[in-house]
């Protein structure tokens, strides 16, 4: 497993969209930063070439980004963002952090507010317009080498895809190469899933985010999450996924955060690293 920091809920994110934070993350021990994209297109020329810089002097790469696009776009009902103002602004976004630029694996499409189906609005036809969007999203990803992971996000921030198993299922009939699942433990919780949703995506699963249900809080010990969490790491491991986990949480100040981000590495470690589940499924 790869072991990464989402930093867009972290104090001063704002500034440089988080890139500060990759020297400490390097120094501490992640394998990779996960940027907001969002925040990356609304800096400046200079910003941008600063915020790229602090991640390649740190070492440490930026594997993926999330905040896929700004809250204000709408893909669903019938007022519509413009079609050639989200491809404008995909093609900039996919461009900085593509190999001409930071040089990012993933892009994770959550943006629940942009996807959420109106009321009065016909859920199904809402779908077929995420579906539309998500294929023309495959394909501008595509052309920048960039792989998109759709998330499942809780019925409190959208009505639509709420369960890792509805996007499962739609990256399945999409299967558009560049369109893949992001599962998140988080949202899995809060939803009530069971772990086992995870053995329908096998293949079709790049990439992880995690924090623990109360709070949405960095996992500093496994209370309150045992033996979810354990059952979760075990289910991973059995559907040959060793990609990339990030932590996505909160903290209550700038001075809490590095010793949460120490503690929840460690027990990242703990709970996920491969020799921990090798006797047991045979791995």
């Amino acid at each position: 497993m790869l072991y990464g920091c989402c930093v867009n809920m972290l104090p001063g994110a704002d500034v440089l969209a988080g890139a500060g934070y990759a020297g400490k993350l390097a120094e501490i021990g992640y394998d990779y930063i996960e940027l907001p994209l969002n925040r990356l297109t609304k800096l400046s020329g200079p910003e941008l070439r600063r915020a790229a810089e602090l991640v390649r002097e740190s070492g440490l790469p930026c594997r993926s980004c999330n905040d896929f696009m700004p809250s204000s776009y709408s893909i669903t009902g019938d007022d519509l963002t413009p079609r050639r103002e989200i491809e404008d602004y995909l093609h900039r976004a996919f461009q900085i952090i593509g190999p001409e630029g930071l040089n990012a694996q993933y892009a994770v499409f959550g943006s629940p507010w942009s996807r959420k189906c109106p009321e009065n609005f016909p859920m199904e036809t809402a779908l077929q317009q995420i579906s539309a969007f998500l294929l023309r999203v495959g394909d501008i990803a595509a052309e920048h080498g960039i792989t998109v992971a759709v998330e499942h996000n809780n019925r409190s921030e959208t009505n639509t895809l709420n369960h890792l198993s509805d996007v499962i299922a739609l990256v399945e009939c999409l299967s558009h190469p560049n369109v893949k699942v992001l599962c998140d433990y988080y949202h899995l919780r809060y939803e009530g899933d069971s772990a086992d949703a995870l053995t329908h995506g096998r293949g079709l699963i790049v990439h992880t985010h995690i924090a623990k249900l109360e709070g949405r809080r960095y996992f500093t010990d496994t209370e309150g999450e045992s033996p979810m969490v354990q059952t979760y790491a075990k289910v991973l491991h059995e559907i040959g996924y060793s990609g990339g986990i990030s932590i996505e949480a909160v903290v209550p100040s700038q001075d809490e955060w590095e010793e949460a981000a120490r503690r929840n590495l460690q027990q990242l470690h703990q709970l996920f690293d491969k020799s921990e589940f090798a006797l047991e499924i045979n791995i």
